[in-house]
């Protein structure tokens, strides 16, 4: 969650003091009234257990399902919890299916039933359906909510079919044509419905060159077609072609930041699931395995470092350029590794793993090459001695040119392993570019410049 704003501190503090005060809820119903429900959503965050369910009870009916869509999802439950058995109906009616369908995902299998069977049957039905889909998948963030008509009537009766439907259907810019069984045959946007000849039949307007998903597609690679065809929505459909829903760009938008988020703490090796109020043991249960895996691969590079101890031993400033090294080999790894594992989220199966390769290899050889000559001037200069600065040099050279190939490789071998490139690649890599950059000073040194010191 971003920092919030100096307002927002501001009307928290407003918002306690208004709930410190008691029965007098004037004061606290004036600031729900100013705000949007993405704001109050974001207070409720950001305020205590007690301090969030109060200022919930207090949000009008109206507004109350959107804010809950919109807070964090461990907050769910509790907020449920606030609400009045009688108002649980009517909240869960006016939220979008897929909203619904999430927020029952949250709770036990025996509270989603209990809220279920409080809500009509039609309503309850779909949320249901939702739910049997993964969360990540296109069903999961679908909502069957959406604005159909038949092929064979004119664009007139379609527009009055779509005034009657689309009371019931929020933010929608598409019309979706059907036949029989409910078959998706194409779409129609609202504009070119308005403006169509009233006699014109819609299979005459329609659109047919559709691009569709089916509901147990990733919805990362949704997302990407979503992007790449510009479209506001996109349509889900079952095996045999039937509609089963729709998935917005907002909803695009939400599964992007949510991608985005998973990827940056798994780059870290960090379970993103700490992001939402993990407590300390949480902390440490999800952390320790990937912090031994560092210990037991960095012991390696110890024991690497010990089998030339004779060599740091006559040679004791050698160690003083190691962690130089391998400072640059990291981060020239990490910069290839990172533009790797951003292309393949973007473009997915389309990248090419050996033009990739080779762009990062020809970019990490002559970065390699500019960084070493400094570093090898800079070295002779100071030990004034020409061959310390080629050793130096040329071991920085090799080591940069090493750590952008492993970067740049590792997150695509791991795709076509069929794992996230993301999990923890820099675990492994940093390990790996220290010790060839050990490797690769040390031997030198010691073929080098021992002889002749």
């Amino acid at each position: 969650m971003r920092d919030p704003t100096e307002e927002t501190r501001e009307r928290i503090e407003r918002i306690r003091r208004a709930i410190e005060a008691g029965d007098d809820h004037a004061a606290l119903d004036a600031e729900i009234a100013e705000l949007h429900p993405a704001d109050l959503a974001e207070i409720i965050d950001l305020l205590e257990d007690g301090e969030r369910v109060e200022l919930f009870r207090r949000i009008p009916p109206g507004m109350r399902a959107e804010t809950l869509s919109e807070v964090d999802q461990d907050t769910w439950p509790e907020l449920l919890e606030a609400v009045e058995a009688h108002s649980l109906r009517e909240l869960f009616e006016n939220l979008e299916v897929d909203d619904a369908a999430d927020i029952l995902g949250e709770l036990t299998s025996e509270e989603a039933r209990e809220i279920l069977s409080r809500i009509e049957p039609e309503g309850s039905r779909e949320i249901a359906a939702l739910m049997r889909y993964d969360e990540e998948s296109a069903g999961g963030v679908m909502t069957t909510e959406m604005v159909t008509v038949p092929a064979d009537i004119t664009a007139d009766e379609a527009i009055v079919r779509v005034r009657e439907r689309g009371r019931e259907v929020a933010d929608f810019h598409t019309v979706w044509v059907v036949e029989d069984e409910g078959r998706l045959a194409g779409a129609i946007s609202l504009q070119d419905l308005i403006l169509a000849d009233g006699s014109t039949l819609v299979r005459d307007v329609m659109r047919t060159d559709l691009v569709t998903v089916r509901p147990n597609m990733d919805q990362e690679d949704v997302a990407r077609l979503i992007a790449k065809y510009n479209l506001v929505s996109i349509p889900v459909v079952d095996e045999f072609g039937r509609l089963l829903g729709r998935i917005t760009v907002d909803d695009v938008i939400d599964i992007i930041e949510a991608e985005a988020t998973e990827d940056i703490f798994r780059l870290s090796g960090v379970d993103e699931e700490e992001e939402r109020y993990a407590s300390p043991a949480e902390i440490i249960r999800s952390r320790t395995p990937w912090l031994l895996i560092t210990l037991a691969t960095a012991s390696l590079g110890a024991a690497i470092v010990a089998q030339f101890e004779e060599t740091i031993a006559r040679i004791a400033f050698i160690a003083v350029f190691m962690p130089l090294v391998a400072a640059m080999a990291g981060n020239s790894a990490v910069q290839a590794m990172t533009v790797a594992v951003r292309r393949l989220a973007l473009s997915g199966s389309a990248v090419k793993p050996l033009r990739s390769v080779l762009r990062e290899l020809t970019a990490g050889v002559v970065i390699g090459l500019v960084i070493a000559v400094l570093v090898g001037i800079g070295a002779a200069l100071w030990r004034g001695d020409v061959r310390v600065g080629l050793v130096v040099g040329g071991s920085m050279w090799l080591a940069v040119t090493v750590a952008v190939l492993w970067g740049a490789a590792i997150p695509i071998l791991l795709d076509r392993a069929g794992l996230d490139p993301a999990v923890s690649s820099s675990v492994f890599l940093f390990t790996l570019t220290d010790i060839v950059s050990f490797v690769v000073i040390l031997w030198a040194a010691s073929h080098f410049l021992v002889q002749v010191m």
